[in-house]
């Protein structure tokens, strides 16, 4: 057939097909009309619309299925059962331990690994396990077995009563033989500054040590005298003697005051009984526990009152934790409202204290004894609304509370009740107490879901605690005055509450339910930090425990430092910083120094390094920056700071209100020509007939701690060395004038510890001064006037950057 046949076949074609198609279209247009023209044909229309939900509602299973059929197809074909469960409910070896799967996934799982090459090895037929360990962790984790690992590892240390919730949450670490919290896993200074100037802040305090001394109340004073400056004697006072009240001291080893600290303690006298001899609690940090009671020991023998005085470490037998924070008032008052003792003089006081807006109202160191019902039966505990305001008649009895404490707070009402004084009560209360499954037994029996148990006398024992208001004065070991610039008060006040053992969990769980926030040692140095106050022993320079303390960490970051290549590492050395890893306060000093007790450090290169830093010295550029003077930085000579390390014997560190009182005056004083022993006379006075060295030698021995305000940029790091400024007023945010090397002014001190303060908007450090350094100040006459209108010059320093950045201006104070 030709092309032009079959063109003319199609063109027929599409000509029949367009005629078919009008034709159905205009019969389509008839039909339509014949429908319309039919009676009723509207309610026919509406019946055939399509109602959604009631056709959802009817085919609900089919689309159910239709999405869990799509949802399988989705993750059978790439993704196993495990990866099918949230991030953080996966197990790692949920891939192949189906106990460790949730139940739900269990058959899936077991399917998919009878279908992997390894299923021989641990399913059977049945698909059971067949070669499953038999210690498993079900039976790991049975009463009996968690018992018996948590024996063998506190092997060689002491676990705290809350160690098990603070080791899931928190880093921990040994310290004296003590298991502790040392910061939480997340990040937590920020929040644990709000925390202590908003809400409240908890910390687990009971690896203090507790000392009891008992006999007679003269014996117990002239033992514990003997390990105090003789004119800061106050547990003799009648309100410290009656109990209400504790005392704040500074140790001493016997006989050897003002010279080896030992550091700060607390004394606490129980209330005293008729027809029984006196006791007395001294608390102290742990790492000074063991030369405390070797001191107390010693005295007790050149007293020759051994058969009259008992001494006895009674730290297993308490349990304590410290509240700091605006709102640490109010959650104990709710906390410990459920009084035993309606009666006690304590329970109508915190009746009273529950108005207050801040522990620092109430008068530091007062002491509540009270006796609570189980925490159990009440828990879970919850906080008050704030904003609501005291009525007058509470204000009426806040203002007569403030102006007369009662001094029968600090004992228990009933007749021969101890309270937490008697250890053998309390220890058969605890043998005595319902356990955790009879307290649920009991929740379970109740015919409201969640209500409170009410206690129940002849099953339920009580709790006797003591309620401590602490403050500046237990950190420092003497009275302090508090001031507007010194002290932020809802970080530096609040209260120290101690139990009986076995109380710890239940106590712990009710403080932390109820919104304070638990911290480390790390938070409660910050917050000290925050509130102007030096903590023990990081800033307590001259004493055995600084040494301790400091000797390890400059171990550790000297070999962190030398692991480094050297185009890596900071050169200290053109920094111009002699000791960058410890605060060689002998050096400063001017005392021989002698090896201290420092781990020893493994560096084979650590000769090469060194005179390779002395090679650098030499060059010209550090040539250029070199001091001249045989008493300025040298050459970074490690070698040397960790075989010496820094040891302290012989040296005063200033404490206590009434010496650094004396200092801050001196230091305000006129301007005139005077000598350094003439200048530093009131304080040799103060110590004069109560030291057996001579006062004028103590002088160049004598360290005081200060806090620096930094007024530019920067922040000052630790160890860096303090120098005295130029004579010329310094303008900008550098510290030394133009023109003026830094390094070739003398050297006062070193920092101790440094940071940006959220309180006060700028930086700050805690360091120690000497005070011929002190006196080179004062003699120069480099002051500026003080931020408050006040008449007294602050002397105004410089620090070392430690990074080559320009030096630190700061605002020097003295602090207890």
């Amino acid at each position: 057939m030709s092309a032009g046949g079959s063109e003319r076949d199609s063109g027929k074609r599409a000509g029949a097909d367009m005629r078919k198609g009008r034709q159905s279209a205009s019969g389509f247009k008839q039909h339509v009309s014949e429908q319309k023209a039919v009676p009723g044909h509207a309610a026919l229309a509406k019946a055939r619309a399509l109602d959604v939900t009631g056709f959802v509602e009817a085919r609900s299973f089919e689309i159910n299925a239709l999405q869990r059929s799509l949802e399988s197809a989705k993750t059978s074909g790439n993704a196993r059962a495990f990866q099918t469960l949230p991030r953080h409910l996966r197990r790692r070896a949920a891939s192949h331990n189906v106990k460790r799967m949730p139940v739900r996934l269990r058959e899936k799982a077991i399917s998919e690994m009878k279908k992997s090459a390894q299923s021989s090895k641990t399913l059977g037929e049945a698909g059971k396990l067949t070669n499953a360990k038999k210690n498993n962790r079900y039976r790991r984790r049975r009463a009996r077995s968690v018992r018996a690992e948590y024996e063998l590892r506190q092997a060689g240390k002491r676990w705290l009563e809350t160690h098990v919730w603070h080791a899931k949450r928190m880093h921990m670490k040994e310290m004296s033989g003590v298991m502790v919290a040392d910061s939480p896993n997340e990040r937590s200074h920020r929040a644990a500054y709000r925390a202590a100037m908003e809400k409240t802040f908890v910390q687990d305090v009971s690896f203090y040590r507790t000392i009891e001394v008992a006999g007679s109340a003269e014996d117990i004073v002239r033992l514990v005298g003997r390990l105090v400056a003789p004119q800061d004697l106050t547990i003799a006072a009648p309100c410290h003697a009656g109990g209400s009240r504790m005392a704040s001291l500074t140790l001493y080893r016997a006989g050897q005051y003002p010279l080896a600290a030992l550091g700060p303690a607390t004394a606490l006298w129980r209330p005293p009984v008729e027809g029984e001899l006196r006791s007395m609690w001294i608390r102290v940090h742990p790492c000074i526990a063991d030369p405390v009671l070797s001191e107390l020991a010693n005295a007790r023998s050149q007293l020759q009152v051994q058969q009259t005085l008992g001494i006895d470490d009674i730290s297993s037998d308490l349990v304590s934790f410290e509240l700091l924070g605006n709102q640490s008032t109010l959650m104990l008052c709710s906390i410990l409202s459920h009084t035993a003792s309606l009666e006690s003089c304590g329970s109508s006081v915190l009746q009273v204290i529950r108005a207050l807006p801040s522990p620092a109202t109430l008068p530091e160191s007062v002491v509540l004894a009270l006796r609570i019902h189980d925490p159990r039966l009440h828990f879970p505990f919850k906080l008050p609304m704030e904003g609501a305001q005291p009525t007058p008649e509470q204000r009426s009895q806040l203002e007569e509370l403030l102006l007369r404490w009662p001094e029968g707070a600090a004992s228990l009402s009933a007749a021969g009740d101890g309270g937490i004084w008697d250890r053998a009560a309390c220890a058969s209360d605890i043998e005595r107490r319902l356990s955790e499954h009879g307290i649920n037994e009991r929740r379970r029996s109740q015919l409201i879901p969640g209500s409170k148990l009410d206690p129940d006398p002849s099953v339920d024992v009580t709790v006797p605690i003591l309620l401590i208001r602490t403050g500046p004065e237990a950190l420092l070991g003497s009275r302090v005055i508090k001031t507007a610039d010194q002290l932020v008060d809802n970080m530096a006040h609040g209260w120290t509450l101690l139990a009986p053992k076995g109380w710890g969990m239940p106590l712990w769980m009710a403080l932390s339910f109820a919104g304070a926030r638990a911290q480390g040692l790390q938070e409660r140095a910050h917050v000290a930090f925050e509130a102007g106050l030096s903590t023990f022993p990081a800033n307590w320079p001259g004493t055995s425990a600084y040494d301790s303390w400091a000797g390890p960490i400059a171990a550790e970051e000297f070999s962190k430092w030398s692991r480094r290549p050297p185009g890596k590492r900071t050169n200290y050395l053109h920094m111009g910083v002699e000791s960058p890893f410890s605060s060689p306060f002998h050096k400063l000093l001017g005392m021989p120094h002698s090896p201290a007790t420092y781990p020893e450090i493994t560096t084979n290169d650590l000769q090469c390094r060194i005179k390779r830093l002395r090679k650098i010295s030499s060059s010209k550029k550090a040539a250029a920056l070199a001091p001249t003077d045989a008493d300025d930085c040298g050459d970074v000579d490690m070698a040397d700071e960790l075989g010496a390390g820094l040891a302290t014997t012989g040296i005063w560190l200033v404490s206590g209100e009434r010496l650094s009182g004396i200092v801050s005056s001196l230091l305000a004083a006129p301007r005139r020509e005077a000598t350094m022993a003439q200048w530093a006379n009131p304080l040799v006075e103060a110590i004069r007939g109560h030291s057996c060295e001579d006062p004028l030698q103590l002088m160049e021995h004598a360290l005081i701690r200060v806090r620096l305000i930094c007024s530019g940029r920067g922040v000052p790091a630790k160890n860096a060395p303090i120098y005295m400024r130029s004579g010329a007023p310094s303008t900008g945010s550098d510290a030394v004038p133009m023109g003026v090397d830094p390094k070739r002014a003398a050297l006062i001190g070193y920092v101790m510890a440094g940071s940006f303060s959220l309180a006060r908007g700028c930086s700050m450090a805690i360091g120690a001064c000497s005070l011929k350094g002190l006196f080179n100040i004062w003699i120069a006459g480099l002051g500026t006037q003080a931020p408050q209108a006040s008449n007294n010059k602050c002397p105004r320093v410089t620090i070392n950057s430690m990074n080559g950045g320009p030096f630190i201006d700061a605002i020097l104070s003295v602090i207890p």
